[in-house]
């Protein structure tokens, strides 16, 4: 077969990767930060009084007064990968690290009724670690010649220093920060603009990757896995506009994020498009929040992510249509004749996840049951930005979740103290699709391989008023 050697190699090394973002929510970003928003689905581009103002709309650092806030939340993302490749027989894993801890904290001070200032910090991370094992009883019906098309078992990825062969361990960590010092100016009673300057840093590390160097994928060596942690910071800036109408019932708040530029990480530089890249996608909302009366509110946000802007994200994985795999297209952006034809060079044309944006719809409910006690609930929906022939490489990545339950509440034990708490449920979603490893090599007709992902957190965020 044409291409059988490409595709027994690439196969065994799918098979044996891990998610690289298991605090995936609304795709890779969180639904909001701190309890009182998380609670309301991860509202507040419009009606957002928290410390952390700054992370969603700075203009509406105005209404927060003058205030810190601390929290985070325990996540808890189950997720697992199916692959049914005819070669290496039914792979199902599951990941080994389940619970982390998502920090975020945030402060506003009102200088005077129309001057506001603050910032908000606000991270994400993940330490996943799979163990991968070789199908035993595939491997001999490959060397004894009964799966036509291939000449012996492939190799998988293992480290040489772990004694528990054939198992693999796949290993991916990523640290994720951003700060946001903010400013918001009221010009006049029924408008306030805002302006956050976003500095972001990144640590990111893989393990257990290396056979893509020996798959051919690349034409340099290096610059793929076991390297270590690769440092990387940036910058972008976000701008807001709050409107308050009807006697202070209604307000509109609009926001913009830019990209956050980074740095390239020179020691994954042929993983990652664009020589190391890994931008934080730009993303813009608009957010509506009416209070019905002195007891209710009630919030939307629609949020717009822009994945597909940036390569290491948007690019397209490996074909999966029997017809790009017969022409020997295995990789659509660097089909055979290009210069260079490996995918895994660094380049514009270099793999990814082939992510599409992503639209996000939240809703949320706040009701003031007592002068202390505040009780609120939420929705948030998001269609996952993996298409279906997009699975294969989203293994590294099962950002599928698109249903968000939140609910929670606010208790103020003081006037300058103030306690909120959520929870987050999510329900388990499971994109299937093919790839190009069928049985034997063949294409797969219909669906072969499987990601999926469940979520469940608990957070709580201490405001002290002041």
């Amino acid at each position: 077969m044409k291409f059988s050697k490409i595709i027994i190699l690439s196969l065994s090394s799918v098979l044996s990767l891990a998610p690289v973002m298991a605090n995936a929510t609304n795709g890779a970003f969180m639904i909001g930060f701190g309890a009182h928003s998380r609670a309301m689905g991860g509202t507040g581009v419009a009606d957002n009084r928290g410390g952390m103002a700054a992370a969603f709309n700075p203009a509406t650092m105005i209404d927060s007064g003058s205030r810190f806030d601390i929290g985070g939340d325990i996540f808890v993302p189950p997720r697992s990968v199916t692959h049914n490749s005819g070669v290496l027989g039914f792979t199902d894993e599951k990941s080994s690290r389940n619970v982390f801890l998502v920090p975020a904290m945030g402060g506003t001070y009102k200088i005077n009724n129309d001057l506001a200032v603050g910032f908000a910090f606000i991270g994400a991370g993940l330490k996943t670690q799979y163990n991968q094992s070789v199908n035993s009883d595939s491997c001999q019906r490959v060397n004894a010649g009964q799966i036509p098309g291939f000449s012996s078992c492939p190799p998988t990825f293992y480290d040489p220093n772990i004694t528990t062969k054939p198992s693999a361990r796949v290993g991916v960590e990523l640290i994720q920060m951003q700060i946001d010092p903010s400013i918001a100016y009221r010009v006049d009673k029924h408008n306030t603009f805002g302006v956050s300057f976003i500095i972001g840093a990144q640590y990111f590390r893989a393990e257990g990757l290396q056979a893509f160097g020996d798959l051919g994928f690349t034409s340099t060596s290096g610059g793929l896995t076991n390297n270590g942690f690769a440092s990387s910071f940036g910058g972008g800036y976000r701008l807001g506009w709050l409107g308050t109408f009807m006697d202070k019932k209604l307000k509109i708040g609009l926001n913009y994020s830019s990209r956050v530029w980074m740095q390239k990480m020179a020691k994954y530089r042929n993983l990652f498009a664009e020589h190391g890249s890994f931008d934080i996608p730009e993303n813009f909302a608009l957010g509506l929040a009416y209070n019905v009366n002195d007891d209710w509110t009630v919030a939307l946000d629609i949020q717009r992510i822009r994945y597909s802007a940036v390569k290491s994200i948007g690019n397209p994985g490996p074909a999966a249509d029997a017809a790009n795999i017969n022409a020997g297209n295995l990789f659509p952006l660097c089909p055979p004749g290009t210069d260079p034809t490996p995918c895994l060079t660094g380049g514009p044309r270099g793999l990814g996840f082939g992510w599409t944006d992503q639209t996000v719809y939240k809703l949320g409910v706040d009701w003031k049951y007592s002068d202390r006690l505040h009780l609120r609930a939420g929705y948030n929906f998001g269609k996952s930005p993996i298409p279906n022939d997009q699975v294969l490489l989203n293994m590294l990545a099962p950002a599928t979740p698109e249903h968000h339950i939140t609910f929670g509440g606010g208790y103020n034990f003081t006037d300058t103290m103030v306690l909120d708490a959520n929870v987050m449920i999510v329900p388990i979603h499971t994109i299937r699709g093919p790839t190009a490893f069928g049985p034997g090599g063949a294409p797969v007709q219909g669906s072969n391989a499987s990601i999926a992902m469940e979520q469940f957190s608990v957070g709580a965020t201490l405001g002290i008023k002041f």
